[in-house]
């Protein structure tokens, strides 16, 4: 057999090879409100949460995280492969200590979400904490829960892990105190 008749057969046998299909790598396009934007790869939404035993105080509590890849309304989760979320900001005043001493200050707070569905639908809702049954399933009656945060992870460009926070659903967390930190669209693509 000749050489070149061994590298047809070959040839022909590589390409009767069932292809091995790539997984899907999720994209997320973060953009912040200076016009900066961060692509992120095999994201995940994260809902950073504190739970403590009734009757005690919340800082005795331990912070948990549930990861997610639908955003958690109350009691709905609304599912954004595909779709774009954007983040509308309202002032807030609020005091900070500046040299010890308590100073009014404004800052910004996420106020409503609008989710745009591939087939061009938007949903319109206001920032709401998700429901405890979603932060924590299975936690019973006597266990306190509260939603600090949500939060966007992922692989940037270089793989490097990054972390940005998308919105605060308390005081206690500030997200986005500069334009170049605040979050005003996330685009989900594949």
């Amino acid at each position: 057999m000749s050489a070149l008749a061994a590298l047809a057969i070959v040839l022909m046998g590589a390409s009767a090879a069932p292809a091995t299909p790539e997984p899907a790598v999720r994209i997320a396009l973060v953009t912040f409100a200076d016009g900066n934007t961060l692509p992120l790869r095999n994201w995940t939404l994260s809902y950073d949460y504190v739970s403590w035993p009734r009757g005690r105080s919340p800082s005795s509590g331990a912070q948990n995280a549930r990861e997610a890849g639908a955003l958690w309304l109350g009691k709905r989760v609304v599912p954004v492969e595909e779709a774009v979320l954007s983040v509308q900001h309202g002032e807030l005043a609020r005091e900070t200590l500046v040299d010890g001493r308590p100073q009014p200050i404004l800052s910004s707070a996420a106020r409503e979400v609008a989710i745009t569905t591939p087939d061009g639908k938007t949903l319109k809702a206001k920032v709401e904490p998700p429901h405890r049954d979603l932060l924590a399933p299975g936690a019973d009656k006597s266990t306190m829960v509260l939603a600090r945060s949500l939060d966007i992870r992922g692989e940037g460009i270089t793989g490097t892990r990054r972390e940005v926070c998308v919105l605060s659903y308390t005081s206690l967390v500030e997200c986005g105190g500069t334009p170049a930190d605040q979050v005003v669209k996330i685009e989900f693509q594949r």
